[in-house]
């Protein structure tokens, strides 16, 4: 399990920690992680140019990622929350945080459901 999720750039020994040393409890968290409806609701917001709808995902995204450890998709939804927060929007910007953070997701994910 430990190198799986590192390969998506979680800290394992880090989050574990985190977590109490609890890796069953950890694992369920993860799992339930993929049934939020946040990062859709994020992807939609995005599509659909509703940038305060979309400020209110990425930031709940970027805490629960936070929360779990999963800093590859921290890595792109920390600057597309700062990107949607306020305007000027830069829909480039945006764009390009937003499409890195769905393939770190789907990457993410399917590690998630090798476990």
């Amino acid at each position: 399990m430990k190198e799986k999720l590192q390969t998506v750039g979680v800290k394992y020994d880090e989050v574990i920690k985190r977590f109490m040393g609890k890796e069953d409890f950890y694992l369920r968290m993860l799992k339930k992680f993929l049934d939020d409806k946040n990062y859709e609701g994020l992807k939609s917001a995005v599509e659909e140019k509703r940038w305060a709808d979309a400020f209110t995902y990425a930031h709940t995204v970027k805490g629960l990622c936070g929360n779990l450890g999963l800093d590859g998709i921290l890595e792109y939804v920390v600057p597309l929350t700062d990107e949607v927060r306020t305007e000027p929007y830069d829909e480039e910007k945006i764009a390009g945080y937003m499409k890195d953070a769905v393939r770190m997701y789907e990457e993410t994910r399917d590690v998630i459901l090798s476990l």
